[in-house]
């Protein structure tokens, strides 16, 4: 029964909502370089960011009844190169679902264009994805089902390609749009477990600092991300208030999914860089987050956490002081 609740939950997300072949984030304004390759290096900083999302908390979805639900950790690093003319990137992703495990590397250039007061980034991502399936672990119903009939572990690796644009106004806004799994490459298994298409995604977010008149300690900043493949959509809008620049929090809310409550916080401030942490967690609106059987809740949400540092190195100038007899 709990097999079949967390496909009917995955099925409505993807009708109502988006598909999971895509990591959500819920702290996708802090997260840009997950889906969006023009991102990279436009902070003209060295910046490292690792977050950790457990998604629907406590919905026991395998035949033993221990977990399956979806857990994805994502970790970047980016930074301008200046003799390039932009930046580069390095993203990895961990995504694992049920008994599907999926780890995506990337690599990311971006061109730098100073446009108006602010800098445009176009990129483009090249990487590969493996595909990990543990077969042994499912359950069959049906005693003659050929998709089902194997015991081992089935692999599949595909390249990767993503583009995308982005443009900032430093502590004024952002705006970006970008595609991924541009290749829509296939994941082969044997020929008795047929194979899964990754389906091309498209992005669209941007996000807006407004000063309070009355009191400039106070920045109200929302954001929103919009996601399709042209089959299903995803909107989520968010609002956060800053106080002096350093403490945050916010709400949240993911049509026909969650509503969610976020909080953060910078330090180690300086010209060029610094440390910002925050949390999210979701409280589940969908069918997942209803009560089942006993009176228990199906799914007490989701959590996520990140941290990122930016840093600058700089290379001091040395002179080099010479004498010569022309100068006496």
């Amino acid at each position: 029964m709990s097999r079949k609740l967390l496909f009917l939950g995955l099925m409505l997300t993807s009708l109502l909502g988006f598909s999971q072949q895509e990591v959500q984030y819920t702290n996708f304004m802090f997260s840009n370089m997950a889906f969006n390759p023009g991102y990279a290096g436009i902070n003209r900083s060295i910046c490292l960011t690792a977050l950790a999302r457990q998604q629907w908390m406590g919905f026991a979805s395998t035949y033993d009844g221990k977990g399956g639900s979806p857990q994805d950790i994502y970790f970047t690093g980016e930074s301008n190169i200046d003799p390039l003319h932009g930046g580069i990137g390095l993203t990895v992703i961990k995504d694992k679902i049920g008994f599907e495990d999926n780890i995506a590397v990337r690599l990311a250039y971006s061109f730098h264009l100073n446009v108006g007061p602010g800098k445009l980034g176009i990129g483009i991502q090249g990487g590969f994805i493996n595909k990990k399936v543990d077969f042994s672990k499912f359950k069959y119903v049906d005693q003659g089902d050929q998709l089902l009939q194997s015991s081992q572990v089935e692999t599949s690796m595909n390249f990767d390609m993503a583009f995308g644009a982005y443009y900032k106004i430093e502590e004024k806004l952002y705006a970006g749009i970008s595609t991924t799994q541009l290749t829509q490459s296939v994941a082969e298994f044997s020929s008795t477990l047929g194979s899964s298409e990754y389906k091309r995604h498209y992005f669209i977010h941007g996000g807006y600092y407004y000063e309070l008149p009355m009191n400039p300690s106070i920045v109200i900043n929302p954001n929103v991300l919009i996601k399709t493949d042209f089959a299903a959509a995803q909107y989520d809008f968010n609002a956060l208030a800053w106080y002096n620049k350093t403490i945050y929090a916010g709400v949240s809310y993911r049509a026909i999914d969650a509503i969610a409550i976020l909080a953060g916080y910078r330090f180690l401030q300086g010209a060029k860089g610094g440390a910002q942490a925050g949390i999210a967690y979701d409280i589940t609106t969908s069918a997942l987050g209803a009560k089942g059987s006993g009176d228990k809740r199906r799914s007490f949400g989701s959590a996520e956490v990140y941290v990122n540092y930016c840093f600058e190195i700089i290379i001091p100038v040395v002179y080099d002081r010479h004498k010569t007899v022309l100068f006496l």
